[in-house]
């Protein structure tokens, strides 16, 4: 259930459920840490200030990194939101929970059946869970301007909210930089299949932003804030920010410190794509319109202005936690669901098994925690036993990730060997300390690149008879871990 959608030139963010915490007398009794989680939609690790980003201004999101524990080695487990946010919520690969494309996220509350969520977990031990906008799969922009839940996993939450937003009708100054055909709808009535869920389409709004998706979210994450401090119940709060998610919407003011002719594009060598297997390429340049260096540099110029306004807004939440005063026991984390490709190997968007469409920062702010930068290798499925480690919660048997506690604690420096990502059902990436295997499907080819010698991935050494025996070793890896997740033969 939902309120009825006001106009677009209004915040709305809608009420859309209520159920009550379930929880034993001892567990109320006991002092409860909180849980700030927030999340970013098509957010590469690579595009912020903390990762390294000389160009993207993230100023809030480098201070709460500075001042906590940022894991420099964090992979999605499945290149594309849908599946990504159902492994993360149910602490399970692809695989296990069975959600293999957007499309499967519908699947998501039948497939996980009585095994509790990650925030139902929580909700489970005495905890107020909240959602905020788009946590599990929403199709942006269209469950956004309609205003809907998505395929949401009702028993997750205490309350939830959505945001409706304007997004490509958002007034202001306009450019559609790829190639793919747009549908526009004046009537505003038809939110999907219009177009503009992968084409960079650009608008500069000539306001504050207050009718956009993340800025309701963030006023609404507030007023939440504002509640449980007066109440003090502990509390699960999550809030997902919609930026940089295509269209790239932001306030014209956020595109100010990037002018496009300025903009550096991600370094690229002479026949780079020559090594990687057909099924290791996507959007390219060519075949997304981006033709020019200056429309690359224009979808720099407005991803990052989007980045930016995401950051302004964890701003405000994070600003709000520290004028309540619910700093000193409430945990922070921030993450995003999958990486994003900004030219790197002539790549665009998302759907790679490359870096940079899998690696997704992943970055903690715990009371009483010195700031530390990590090196182990981490992976989404981890944050869901992580927090329910530092709140003291049991684990719950169906988790097939592992808690970074021992690491945040300095009680160890790795917790794994190797992480796994999968795209579609058998393109498979196994990431070791040293090594990157990119396996593909059927005949589609390997690639394997030494990521301390070649970080950015530029020599694919599958073929180089030097590797041979460490490249035998790796899919030995591999396959034992797809049978630790638990997939079939004919799977595989």
């Amino acid at each position: 259930m939902r309120n009825a959608v006001a106009s677009f030139g209004l915040a709305v963010c809608c009420w859309v459920g209520l159920i009550g915490p379930v929880a034993s007398a001892a567990e109320e009794s006991a002092p409860k840490r909180n849980v700030l989680f927030i999340i970013s939609d098509d957010l590469g690790a690579q595009s912020l200030g903390c990762y390294g980003n000389t160009q993207c201004r993230t100023p809030h999101l480098d201070a709460l990194a500075a001042k906590g524990a940022v894991f420099t080695r964090t992979y999605t487990q499945y290149p594309v939101c849908g599946p990504s946010r159902a492994a993360l919520m149910s602490g399970m690969y692809a695989q296990a929970i069975g959600v293999f494309g957007n499309g499967g996220a519908t699947r998501f509350t039948q497939n996980l059946g009585d095994r509790p969520s990650f925030p139902q977990h929580f909700r489970q031990h005495g905890y107020h869970t909240a959602r905020v906008s788009k946590i599990y799969h929403m199709r942006v922009p269209g469950d956004i301007t309609a205003g809907v839940d998505g395929p949401d996993h009702i028993a997750s939450w205490t309350e939830r909210f959505n945001c409706q937003a304007p997004e490509q009708w958002t007034e202001g100054e306009a450019v559609n930089l790829t190639r793919g055909k747009l549908k526009p709808d004046p009537q505003r009535s038809i939110h999907y299949g219009l177009g503009y869920g992968t084409a960079f389409y650009v608008v500069r709004d000539p306001t504050d932003g207050a009718a956009q998706a993340d800025h309701q979210a963030a006023a609404k994450a507030i007023e939440l804030l504002e509640q449980r401090a007066a109440d003090r119940q502990p509390f699960f709060l999550a809030v997902g920010l919609v930026r940089p998610h295509v269209p790239l919407v932001a306030p014209a003011s956020f595109f100010e410190p990037y002018p496009a002719e300025e903009m550096k594009l991600a370094q690229r060598v002479e026949n780079d794509r020559d090594d990687i297997p057909a099924r290791g390429l996507g959007m390219s340049s060519m075949n997304s319109g981006l033709t020019t260096k200056l429309k690359q540099q224009q979808v720099l110029e407005a991803y990052y202005a989007a980045v930016s306004y995401m950051d302004a807004q964890v701003g405000k939440i994070i600003a709000a936690v520290d004028r309540l005063g619910l700093r000193e026991n409430t945990i922070i984390v921030f993450t995003a669901d999958h990486g994003y490709h900004l030219g790197e190997h002539d790549l665009w968007q998302k759907m790679s098994l490359h870096e940079e469409s899998t690696r997704i920062p992943l970055i903690f702010s715990i009371p009483g925690q010195k700031p530390m930068q990590s090196l182990a290798l981490s992976q989404q499925i981890d944050i869901y036993p992580t927090l329910a480690d530092l709140c003291g919660l049991p684990l719950p048997s169906h988790l097939q990730g592992k808690s970074l506690a021992p690491v945040l604690r300095g009680e160890q420096t790795q917790v794994h060997e190797s992480v796994y990502c999968l795209r579609g059902q058998g393109d498979h990436l196994l990431r070791t300390e040293r090594w990157a295997l990119l396996q593909y499907s059927g005949k589609g080819g390997t690639e394997l690149y030494d990521m301390d010698a070649d970080p950015l991935q530029f020599t694919n050494l599958a073929k180089d008879p030097a590797h041979q025996e460490t490249l035998r070793q790796l899919e030995q890896q591999l396959l034992a871990k797809l049978a630790e997740i638990g997939m079939t033969k004919a799977e595989k």
